[in-house]
């Protein structure tokens, strides 16, 4: 009995990333469903305007879906700014170019938001709900976060 090769194990978001011609995106279709909830384009609010839930400490390994599920509210991503912990920072160091230009928050930046940025300027302000959390705990922040403003001034 012919036994057929073992193949390596590989996630499949390996090699999927293939760089335009620019050097850069647009990405592919996300792999996988952005756990990301985002206000409605015409509410506007001093806080966030969004809430994402990463399935891992290493953000960077989920930024190509996030950034193109983003891509319909941003245009092309250009920056993004964020306290990156070690793990993402090493990722980045592997990963091939991708057009996105990564930086440390900025001086008012709480640690727990992302910032990211459109070639236009504009801006979405993401709250980065903890990978860890509880799926009950972690959708009640979120739907908290993108609720629309009740309160008068």
């Amino acid at each position: 009995m012919s036994r057929l090769p073992r193949r390596l194990f590989t996630n499949r978001d390996l090699g999927r990333f293939r760089a335009a011609a620019d050097g850069g995106q647009p990405f592919d279709a996300p792999t996988r469903t952005v756990r990301l909830l985002l206000r409605d384009p015409d509410e506007h609010s001093a806080g966030v305007d969004g809430a994402w839930w990463p399935r891992g400490d290493n953000v960077t390994a989920e930024l190509h879906d996030l950034v193109a599920v983003l891509t319909s509210r941003l245009g092309r991503t250009e920056r993004i700014a964020f306290d990156w912990n070690a793990l993402s920072i090493s990722q980045r160091g592997i990963d091939p170019p991708d057009g996105l230009d990564f930086v440390g928050p900025a001086p008012d930046q709480p640690r727990n938001q992302m910032y990211v940025f459109g070639r236009d300027g504009t801006c979405l302000r993401l709250l980065i709900i903890e990978p860890m959390l509880d799926a009950d705990r972690a959708y009640e922040d979120m739907q908290k976060t993108v609720a629309p403003n009740t309160e008068q001034a």
